[in-house]
């Protein structure tokens, strides 16, 4: 084989490889599910790096088709707990804060004595 023959078969395995490589990423790219933005009931939101977190959960009163809600909003860098409840009335649903408590408060009035 030749020095030019050699060359040509090292840069059309590197094309070939390289080919190879990006149809596995273009494929699992593709398998990948889509990222859906819609909150449910129950479901939790928290930022990767700490701070605030939210989760809203369905109170079990009011009807079947609009059940009441609240959201449970916990700020950890000031170690709060904030309790929203979502009210509806005549067709507008707004937010009230129903509560704010400290965590560490929580935790030692929910300690057995």
């Amino acid at each position: 084989m030749s020095i030019s023959t050699r060359a040509r078969l090292r840069m059309e395995w590197g094309l070939a490889t390289s080919a190879c490589v990006l149809t596995t990423i273009l494929v699992m790219l593709c398998l990948q599910p889509p990222i859906d933005s819609t909150a449910f009931a129950g479901d939790s939101v928290q930022p990767p790096l700490g701070g605030i977190s939210v989760m809203t959960l369905t109170t079990g009163q009011g009807p079947d088709a609009r059940p009441t809600e609240c959201a449970y909003v916990l700020d950890t860098r000031g170690a709060r707990l904030f309790v929203y409840a979502v009210e509806s009335v005549g067709g507008t649903r707004t937010m009230q804060l129903r509560t704010v408590e400290s965590i560490p408060a929580l935790f030692r009035s929910a300690r057995p004595r």
